[in-house]
């Protein structure tokens, strides 16, 4: 995995966690947050299926 030391990937099972699937919004699947470690910068979501690549891309270029 090209990006395993640099981010951590979650899959949360929105009808086991209900709760916290309503706190962050999620109103469809598939819902992508993109969340920095850095705190100034704003987390990026998507909700559609995206590309390999453009996950790549946000991974290299937004976080």
């Amino acid at each position: 995995m090209e990006y395993e030391k640099n981010a951590i990937i979650v899959k949360v099972d929105t009808d086991e966690e209900h709760q916290f699937a309503q706190d962050m919004q999620v109103r469809g699947l598939p819902t992508l947050f993109f969340i920095s470690p850095d705190p100034n910068k704003e987390a990026i979501r998507n909700e559609r299926l995206i590309p390999i690549q453009m996950i790549c891309d946000i991974l290299d270029n937004e976080m």
